[in-house]
């Protein structure tokens, strides 16, 4: 990676988003990778809106994909260059806050449910979180990290 101001703009303007931010945690989180439908269960969030975070991610250089069978799994890109490895830091700094942890919590327990250290089933095998609909997630400010 060859880090230009551009490049550098898209990265931090990607992980500006909260949930996208939330996801670079649980990604953080699981080396190996998550897929999709863990990730939707772990933030409580639509299946849609997790892709369409994902996709940015990975258009700012920060997630890497890899296929097995049907499912797709993601991860944080590996840090082939400083600023990548930088990031990371910042990233698992803000993973300290309750609520990430609480998502890290989450995921977790539904990757327990795997087998043979692979996804088996699609989304919404957990329950919601106080019986909110997927997708109306609350924004909760993050505290400063001092």
């Amino acid at each position: 990676m060859h880090a230009v101001a551009r490049d550098v703009a898209d990265l931090f303007a990607a992980l500006g988003d909260r949930i996208r931010l939330r996801l670079a945690c649980c990604l953080l989180a699981v080396p190996t990778g998550a897929c999709v439908c863990e990730l939707v269960d772990a933030l409580d969030v639509s299946q849609p809106n997790i892709s369409r975070h994902l996709k940015v991610l990975k258009a700012a250089g920060l997630v890497d994909e890899r296929r097995e069978g049907r499912w797709i799994y993601y991860r944080l890109r590996q840090p082939d260059h400083p600023l990548l490895d930088g990031i990371r830091s910042c990233i698992a700094t803000v993973c300290s806050c309750t609520d990430v942890q609480e998502d890290v919590r989450r995921l977790r327990t539904r990757l327990d449910l795997r087998r043979d250290g692979k996804c088996v089933f699609g989304t919404a095998m957990m329950p919601s979180r106080s019986g909110r609909r997927k997708g109306s997630e609350r924004y909760v400010r993050l505290p400063l990290v001092h």
